[in-house]
């Protein structure tokens, strides 16, 4: 095997990887970016393949990835390198296997999709807020971060982690057990089964917290895991161990969707919070009925409660869906 040493960078390949771009602070091949983050002083390796979304400043960057966010700064590639290197999409020739060895030198957590949960991803420059939740808790199947703001909440599809700035403790909510929420300015008041409860600092937007719990991500969970939203990845680690899970090396893994490239802005450095991005998500409705199979639009369907609508033609009802945009 070949130790390429660069002037900031230390890059191990791996059998079929050849290098795309190679610039001083970052390395972009046909299989993974590697850059070098000034925030953490450490080299991010990041998995082509983990990558749903991105956007790129000339300092600065941050990877939306199938578990978690990753934030970088420092000499970012450009552009048109890092659309180039996702285009190639040769990562999809990668089976089971080479996917997890990949994840393994990038040091990352493999995510294998018949895995009911895994970490998350904790690498890149992040705040200690941040850094508790992902190192504390697991990341479960299908979960995505919604929003988030570095030092006071992460909202995701599934549950808040939600810091009270008044009594300085720490607080999670499942969202499959919040019956109401109001967000008002720095207050958040829910009502949930265990209680009710008044939150006082930054707290997440009363129309993002809408979106999440009428979405209801969640509810393709099985019932048996949703005690795991509030345990420590430890726990779960003991009731459910990862290496009862088997799955075959040479397996071929679904594609996935194109890697997209975010026009919301983001402000990151050394000396500031990283990832105070905003995230928007927009309702989308299925182009034919799952049942009759009749063309379906915005001004012909009916609408039967609050995010569902029904066909035109034979009545089935349907849920609006969130993508984000």
């Amino acid at each position: 095997m070949v130790l390429t040493t660069l002037s900031s960078l230390v890059f191990i390949p791996i059998e079929g990887e050849r290098i795309v771009v190679q610039k001083p602070e970052y390395l972009l091949s046909n299989y993974r970016l590697v850059q070098y983050d000034r925030g953490s002083k450490t080299t991010v390796s990041l998995p082509l393949h983990m990558i749903k979304e991105y956007k790129l400043t000339p300092t600065a960057a941050m990877f939306k990835v199938t578990n978690g966010i990753v934030n970088v700064l420092g000499t970012m590639p450009q552009r048109e390198e890092m659309r180039g290197a996702l285009s190639l999409r040769e990562y999809e020739r990668l089976r089971v296997g080479d996917q997890k060895k990949l994840c393994d030198v990038c040091g990352v957590p493999f995510i294998h999709p018949d895995q009911p949960y895994s970490r998350w991803i904790c690498t890149g420059y992040h705040q200690d807020f941040c850094r508790r939740f992902y190192e504390g808790f697991a990341w479960l199947k299908g979960e995505e971060i919604f929003t988030y703001f570095p030092d006071s909440f992460i909202l995701t599809t599934y549950r808040l982690y939600q810091y009270d700035a008044k009594t300085r403790k720490l607080f999670m909510f499942p969202m499959n057990m919040v019956e109401t929420f109001e967000a008002k300015g720095n207050k958040l008041l829910i009502s949930a089964v265990s209680g009710k409860f008044e939150i006082k600092g930054k707290v997440p937007r009363q129309d993002h917290l809408l979106r999440v719990w009428q979405a209801r991500a969640w509810e393709s969970l099985p019932k048996t895991n949703l005690d795991w939203l509030i345990m420590p990845l430890s726990q779960i680690q003991t009731i459910s161990p990862l290496p009862q899970y088997a799955y075959t090396d040479m397996t071929v893994l679904k594609p996935m969707a194109a890697a997209t490239e975010s026009r919301e802005d983001i402000q990151v450095s050394a000396g500031m919070p990283a990832g105070t991005t905003t995230v928007f998500m927009k309702p989308v409705i299925k182009d034919r009925c799952s049942y009759c199979n009749a063309p379906l639009s915005w001004e012909k369907i009916d609408w039967v409660g609050p995010d569902q609508y029904a066909c035109p033609s034979c009545k089935s009802s349907h849920r609006v869906e969130y993508v984000r945009i």
